[in-house]
Parts: structure tokens; C-alpha cells; sequence
């Protein structure tokens, strides 16, 4: 059985409008300033434009997929970025600060954060409390699967 923790709708929503969209136009804005008569560098300018419009497309696609996964024997993070997987039996420790502890093949210990999840410990109490406490529930959720009977 696998569980899915993503975040709530209004976060989604939010990020939705404001990650792609934001590096996108920027990357537009950049790339027009090379138009401008005395702009130097115009190739660096488009080539960076060009950069930041494909990370705000990355960006858009990859929103709507963005969650943690928790099956029966694996971890799978399926971040704004990235995504990787973490065998649960590795797991040695799920930490405050969002970050995963584990041991690979070879005994090395290894750290990724879950991005999604960062910033779970803080709860100021102000009106906005509520969109930092699904973090905190979510991350506590993980700690109990990788620690769970079934670990």
C-alpha cells in the first residue's frame, strides 16, 4: 500500500501561480534586455533569459506531481526540482529540519532533504500557522512510517 502526502490545494494553487509563471517572466524580461542598442553580453543576457524561462517550465510541469511518497519498502520524493528514492530500511533517522538519514549499500551515511516538508518545525501562531502545521503532521507522518512496525 502506498500513501501520498502532497500538499493542501491553496498551497498548490499558489505556488502554481507564482513559481513558473515568476521565472518565466523573468527569464523573458532578461532576454529583452539584450535588444536594448548599447546592451553588452546580448548573448549572455538571451542565454540566461533562455535558462530561467525553462526552469519556469520545468517548474510548471513538475507542480502538479510534486509528493512524497510512502510505499511499503521505499521513500519516493517527487520534488519541484528533483525526485529520488530512499529505501525504508536504510532510513536511520527523519530529522526536524526535513532531512532523511540513511545508509547506502556500502554503510555510508547519506542525507537528502524532503523540500516539500522543510520549514515542519515552524508554528509562530500568527494567521499563516495553518499553512506551516500540514508540514510538521506531514513530516511527523514520514517519521512514523520509516520508524514504524513494518521498518
Amino acid at each position: 500500500m502506498t500513501t501520498t502526502i502532497r500538499p493542501p490545494k491553496l498551497d498548490r494553487v499558489l505556488n502554481g501561480i507564482l513559481m513558473g509563471p515568476v521565472f518565466i517572466g523573468t527569464g523573458i524580461v532578461i532576454a529583452l534586455a539584450a535588444t536594448a542598442p548599447d546592451a553588452s553580453a546580448r548573448v549572455f543576457l538571451v542565454m540566461l533569459g533562455a535558462v530561467f524561462v525553462a526552469t519556469g517550465i520545468w517548474l510548471t510541469s513538475r507542480l502538479p506531481r510534486v509528493a512524497v511518497h510512502l510505499a511499503d519498502d521505499e521513500l519516493r520524493y517527487d520534488g519541484f526540482l528533483v525526485s529520488w528514492t530512499l529505501p525504508r530500511a536504510g532510513i536511520t533517522a527523519v530529522l526536524d529540519d526535513a532531512w532523511v538519514e540513511w545508509r547506502d549499500t556500502a554503510g555510508r551515511e547519506r542525507r537528502r532533504q524532503i523540500g516539500l516538508l522543510t520549514r515542519a518545525w515552524e508554528d509562530d501562531g500568527t494567521k499563516f500557522a495553518p499553512y506551516w502545521r500540514w508540514r510538521r503532521e506531514a513530516l511527523l507522518q514520514v517519521r512514523e512510517w520509516a520508524t514504524g512496525p513494518d521498518a
